[in-house]
């Protein structure tokens, strides 16, 4: 699919250079596309102009694909405006052009819509900026993208890497591959699991001995579990068109995993990998379609109370997790925080990444919300965030990104940034 995308916006690009050159010189050729072409040179620079605009944008969406849906745009208003040209001077325009533009523009948008889903994104709140001390750990190699990280009690750090993610597709994990990461304190790192190719890394949960459990999408989602020993296998797999993301253990000793596409949340045993719906709320759901942002998202516990970031909508939920194992109804804790993942700090506070908004957010137990970190701290493409959990790091807030791949492309670096939210102290 993407050779033939890329050839349809190389074919496209220099169709529109040719007809760019045969406008602005008048060619004799053009009379068979347009009769008659613009006089005026002011008016045929402006056409020219316009058209090499939207040939520029077709060719560079081969290389960034945000930007095609805009080269269809384009594509579109040009054509129109050489038709009301040619129609004010009582001229004709090519039907076949009309047509062959029109259903190019179409293809590429429809292809390659990114474009048209990052500007329906949903609306972040303005909020109050209050930086916070902050550190770059490392920024790693093109391509490497982060997609959660989790602290151990030692402080080794787990980071859940992806590579080769295409966010302009559905399945944009066809050819991605992902790892875990453990960076010790010390900076050495090494790889723990590798996992096939066309399933990706996902967000990670520690269990008190130490296991790693992990949610990863592709064609079977599904957790990923493994032993301090070493030993890596799939456990629990959930039916095709489910997306686990954000993953933690509730106070009964079970994962809880947010779904993202479906709009609800998975229990799953750790020990048999039996999976079984916990929770179903259409709060939880992004909107049908048009949605770029995920629904249901980062998901942690505090005792019995469960809350979710739910992408799309902005909101951040709260539910609690009734003796019969059944969930209360949600109360709401703050909206116009299109959230990812997040972490939950000793006093309460939860610490959210925003992801392509580029911020961490942070809402006070009371309510009050404050951009903490942002571009400016390198918290670019954020994904998820944890504290340390030992001695020496209990208050640093680690965040993982991937360097804003959404409009960067496939050669953008991933980073690992520590913030000091609490002080330095």
């Amino acid at each position: 699919m993407m050779i033939f995308l890329s050839c349809l916006e190389a074919a496209i690009g220099l169709a529109l250079l040719v007809l760019m050159y045969g406008v602005m010189f008048r060619r004799p050729w053009i009379r068979l596309v347009a009769e008659p072409v613009a006089t005026s040179i002011g008016a045929r620079a402006g056409i020219a102009v316009a058209l090499g605009l939207a040939a520029f944008f077709a060719l560079a969406a081969i290389f960034v694909p945000f930007l095609a849906f805009f080269a269809a745009t384009l594509m579109v208003a040009v054509t129109a405006t050489l038709g009301l040209t040619v129609r004010l001077a009582k001229g004709r325009l090519s039907l076949l052009l009309v047509i062959s533009t029109l259903g190019a523009a179409l293809g590429m948008a429809a292809l390659q819509p990114l474009g048209l889903k990052v500007l329906l994104l949903p609306k972040a709140d303005e909020l109050p900026y209050k930086p916070v001390p902050s550190t770059v750990i490392k920024t790693y190699g093109p391509g490497v993208w982060f997609e959660g990280v989790s602290a151990g009690p030692q402080g080794t750090l787990y980071l859940a890497a992806n590579r080769d993610l295409d966010f302009t597709v559905a399945k944009y994990y066809r050819r991605a591959q992902g790892q875990v990461v453990a960076r010790e304190p010390d900076g050495a790192e090494h790889i723990l699991l590798t996992t096939p190719r066309g399933s990706t890394a996902g967000v990670i949960a520690i269990a008190p001995d130490g296991t790693l459990y992990m949610t990863s999408n592709g064609g079977q989602p599904g957790l990923w579990r493994l032993t301090p020993g070493g030993t890596a296998a799939k456990f629990a797999r959930l039916p095709r068109g489910a997306w686990p993301n954000g993953l933690d253990f509730g106070p009964d000793g079970m994962l809880y995993a947010a779904d993202s596409a479906l709009g609800q949340v998975w229990r799953i045993d750790p020990h048999t990998g039996r999976s079984e719906i916990a929770l179903r709320d259409r709060k939880l759901a992004a909107r049908r379609l048009i949605a770029l942002a995920p629904g249901a998202n980062g998901l942690h516990f505090v005792g019995r109370d469960m809350t979710v970031t739910v992408s799309d909508s902005t909101e951040v939920l709260r539910y609690r997790l009734k003796d019969d194992r059944q969930f209360s109804q949600p109360v709401l804790i703050a909206r116009g925080v299109p959230g990812d993942d997040f972490a939950v700090g000793p006093d309460g506070s939860l610490f959210i990444t925003t992801h392509p908004y580029d911020t961490i957010v942070r809402v006070a137990p009371d309510g009050h919300r404050t951009t903490i970190a942002d571009h400016r701290q390198q918290i670019v493409g954020a994904t998820d965030a944890t504290f340390g959990r030992s001695a020496h790091d209990r208050s640093t807030l680690y965040v993982v990104t991937d360097g804003g791949a959404f409009t960067g492309g496939p050669h953008t670096r991933g980073a690992l940034v520590a913030l000091k939210p609490y002080g330095t102290n």
